[in-house]
């Protein structure tokens, strides 16, 4: 997971705000359910000491939002009198929380959202195309293009003679160009968005005119999905599950592939894993951090220091000190790998926990990384 769409967020050592609130719709009384889960939450962070500018932009991002349908969940994120990160998730948090900190309680919200993954969705027929694009692989898609028929006839006129085959070829040759047209849209969708997957949705002779058209990039991503509804109705539901489940399949393979690094790097003679959280903090001192890996499903009561500069982190804050960092708060320690890792570029892999799912490699803590080259002896 690439984390530099945190940095706003995370970077400043500012004390935050940090809202898991049960934003559930799903009952007559629901509004005035939310109202009274969210005082008790904002009762929490006077007593924190919250500040009155933050609580009021909590308090408006609260009451002016549209309500979802049915169970959610929320995290909001404010500081200064502004939300700063406002985020929906899929079930409602299982201990709505608040907490006034140095640094956002980002971890559980990674958890229960899906690993971004571009998806390109092409629904095709006799008549043309509708191309949906989704930029993360979650929520409702964009429609970026509809190819439909031209001033041609398309439906067959059956028979013999010369006449009727000639009738043919030319339905034929409408429905080759509707087909060129919509992949050629397609493939630039692909380029556009880096898409990992694509769903290829109709009946068996359109998807296999589709596939005959697209380039190779395309046609490598594409997995194909007998469809006859639209995007609204019995089967869109069918089209949406096909989805996740495309989508899944990616993020799983992709960590089993991080997970294989770790398992091929952990023990060896170069030093390219770390494993526990003093192993792994110092990897970060050295910036030498590639990918972090956390179970979300183990339980890391430990705090550290944290300085203005993100990698700089550590259990004793006199190693802090040693480094010429001035220590600037005491946080928990989940808080601080994921600013770390937003800070210096390295990415995320979820490999436990929540929707993320997987678990694999033995990792003291729950707490590894691969390394972009060996720490120095004296790190």
């Amino acid at each position: 997971m690439d984390l530099r769409f945190l940095r706003d967020v995370i970077e400043p050592t500012d004390t935050v705000a940090t809202v898991y609130l049960d934003a559930s719709h799903d009952s007559e009384n629901a509004a005035t359910e939310s109202a009274l889960r969210w005082d008790a939450l904002r009762s929490s962070l006077v007593e924190q000491g919250a500040d009155d500018a933050t609580l009021s932009a909590l308090d408006a991002a609260v009451q002016d939002a549209d309500p979802p349908v049915g169970p959610a969940g929320r995290v909001l994120v404010a500081r200064g009198g502004e939300v700063v990160f406002d985020r929906y998730l899929r079930e409602p948090p299982a201990q709505p929380r608040a907490t006034w900190r140095p640094l956002p309680d980002l971890l559980p919200a990674l958890l229960e959202q899906p690993e971004p993954v571009p998806v390109v969705v092409v629904r095709v027929d006799k008549q043309g195309g509708e191309i949906l694009v989704s930029a993360t692989g979650d929520g409702e898609p964009e429609q970026v293009a509809e190819v439909s028929g031209r001033d041609y006839p398309l439906h067959k006129v059956r028979g013999g003679g010369w006449a009727h085959l000639r009738m043919q070829h030319k339905v034929e040759e409408t429905w080759r160009q509707n087909v060129r047209e919509t992949a050629a849209r397609v493939d630039e969708e692909v380029r556009r968005t880096a898409a990992r997957v694509l769903v290829i949705a109709g009946e068996e002779q359109s998807r296999a005119q589709l596939r005959r058209e697209l380039a190779e990039r395309s046609a490598e991503i594409a997995v194909d999905l007998e469809y006859s509804g639209g995007r609204q109705g019995p089967d869109a539901d069918e089209l949406e599950a096909s989805i996740d489940h495309e989508v899944l399949r990616v993020v799983a393979a992709d960590k089993e592939a991080v997970l294989d690094r770790y398992q091929q790097a952990s023990g060896r003679p170069d030093g390219l894993a770390a494993d526990g959280i003093e192993p792994v903090l110092a990897a970060l001192r050295a910036e030498a951090v590639d990918t972090l890996l956390l179970d979300g499903g183990v339980s890391r009561d430990v705090d550290v220091w944290i300085s203005e500069v993100p990698t700089q982190l550590a259990t004793d804050e006199s190693v802090l000190r040693d480094l010429g960092a001035e220590p600037v708060g005491h946080v928990p320690v989940d808080a601080a790998l994921v600013r770390a890792a937003a800070g210096s570029g390295a990415a995320l892999v979820l490999v436990g926990g929540g929707r993320a799912g997987t678990t694999g490699a033995s990792m003291g803590d729950g707490v590894a990384a691969l390394l972009r080259y060996p720490l120095p002896p004296d790190a």
